[in-house]
């Protein structure tokens, strides 16, 4: 498992423990970092209520550890077994955690806000990676993006997507371009501050050529789309006048721009439809003690008609379902 690419700020050690190969910072003893995944293991046995994160791929849970330097608040990803497919990539490019890693450092040396990484492991079997944990510092405060964006005033709402316009807008004048723009993957802090998880698609670096950037323009709106129908248009363009700022050699093609992000929307949310997506609306993502898929979060039929990235679509007023009885709602 090789280190992050450019200088850590701290040094990596390398252990094993556990039947797994362990890359840790000095904070995270391999025996503490082994205790995170076991105990993570037992809320991924648990089911979507133990969990922050819970699916078929990976699961994401909160552990509560005592370490050297004191308590240790801490969030655990687990990656499975992909099949052969999974295997392939894992062999190509190393495993999710590991890529993780090397995703995490380069939005740091960009300038954009992550949960900070503290170890990563794997175990392998004839050189085959069969599954990895990624362990980073829990993102306290923090709620994902289709819990917050709700229950925001609208003033706040404004500033927020001026923000998710910048961030991207950072990624690709880096030359990042992440293919998991999920929604659930930014996460907003108690003061609007963005930041972005699940960063193993960074690895292979892939610059954000034309179509890269529609189709990270696409998938923020079709999921903006599928979660907020009510989502003023000005909102939209707020957010893409943030994200040309760092581009001004795109605002010349604004029209081609917006008119590409709405024709991959329509695809994308053309697929969904088709699909069985019941569920993929928990927001947060298992809040504990909630219901394990919450209606008020899932839309029966397909969803409405895109917007477009530049506002394409009317605008509501910016009135969000109301959500007084989320007991994580109210930021």
């Amino acid at each position: 498992m090789a280190e992050p690419d450019a200088k850590p700020r701290l040094p990596w050690r390398r252990a094993r423990a556990g039947g797994l190969r362990i890359l840790h910072r000095p904070e995270l003893p391999p025996e503490l970092a082994l205790r995170a995944i076991e105990r993570h293991r037992e809320h991924d046995a648990r089911g979507r209520q133990a969990c922050e994160q819970w699916g078929p791929a990976s699961s994401v849970s909160r552990v509560h550890l005592e370490g050297p330097a004191g308590p240790l608040d801490l969030a655990v990803k687990w990656s499975r077994w992909r099949g052969l497919r999974g295997a392939l990539s894992d062999a190509l490019l190393g495993s999710r955690a590991a890529r993780a890693l090397v995703g995490a450092e380069r939005v740091r040396r960009a300038g954009v806000a992550t949960a900070e990484p503290l170890a990563a492991a794997e175990r392998r079997r004839f050189g085959v990676a069969r599954e990895s944990f990624l362990v980073t510092r829990f993102l306290a405060g923090a709620v994902p993006l289709p819990a917050a964006l709700p229950a925001l005033a609208p003033a706040r709402r404004r500033a927020l997507a001026r923000r998710l316009g910048d961030l991207l807008g950072t990624l690709h004048a880096a030359g990042l371009a992440p293919a998991d723009l999920k929604h659930s993957n930014l996460l907003v802090g108690p003061g609007e501050e963005v930041a972005l998880v699940d960063l193993d698609s960074l690895v292979p670096r892939r610059r954000p050529s034309w179509r890269r950037r529609v189709r990270a323009l696409g998938q923020l709106e079709a999921y903006a789309t599928d979660l907020y129908p009510w989502l003023p248009a000005s909102d939209r363009a707020r957010f893409l006048r943030a994200y040309l700022e760092h581009a001004p050699a795109l605002r010349r093609r604004r029209g081609r721009l917006v008119r590409d992000v709405r024709r991959w929307v329509r695809g994308r949310l053309a697929a969904w439809s088709r699909r069985d997506r019941r569920g993929h609306h928990v927001y947060p993502l298992a809040p504990r003690g909630s219901p394990a898929r919450d209606a008020r979060f899932t839309r029966p039929g397909p969803p409405e008609a895109p917007g477009a990235a530049a506002g394409g679509a009317p605008d509501s007023g910016g009135q969000p379902p109301d959500r007084s009885r989320d007991p994580r709602a109210g930021g």
